[in-house]
């Protein structure tokens, strides 16, 4: 009986989802991150694949998309070192919309929302519709708040 998986869940109804969600997220909901992907080949690393202080992590040009948001509340920490922020951040992104722009969000590549950076986590990709493979809806990104002193691609105030 797994050939009948799925069996009420056409093509159609993927492309009226698709409609439905990409206008949500594009022309209502208008969230927009820009996401830039870790540049591995240009980073300099070391004999345990950690990058150089000096140069730190390369990434490519940012690229803008949109994709809804739960953020938790941001937890400060007080220690010897002084105050240290932390937040948590889930990004959703609509696979359609990401085949389009032709980019995949990865673990340790960075995403700017609301003047703050993220690092990815964890990426996942198992929201299925009507429970097959092949209906790949969305990508789920699990970040962490970033510190600007560690991303290469930021200007430093003086």
């Amino acid at each position: 009986m797994s050939f009948l998986r799925g069996r009420f869940f056409s093509a159609r109804d993927m492309k009226v989802i698709n409609s439905f969600n990409g206008e949500l997220m594009g022309d209502i909901v208008q969230t927009e991150i820009i996401l830039y992907k870790i540049a591995a080949d240009q980073t300099v690393v070391n004999i345990y694949g950690e990058s150089d202080p000096k140069t730190g992590k390369m990434f490519y040009p940012g690229v803008e998309v949109t994709c809804f948001i739960d953020r938790a509340d941001i937890n400060t920490n007080y220690d010897e070192f002084g105050p240290d922020r932390d937040q948590t951040v889930v990004f959703k992104f609509r696979e359609n919309m990401l085949k389009l722009v032709n980019i995949f969000p990865e673990i340790g590549d960075i995403i700017k929302f609301n003047q703050r950076f993220h690092e990815v986590d964890n990426v996942v990709q198992e929201q299925f519709l009507g429970g097959i493979e092949d209906k790949s809806h969305s990508i789920i990104c699990n970040s962490h708040y970033s510190r600007i002193s560690k991303l290469n691609f930021v200007e430093r105030q003086k």
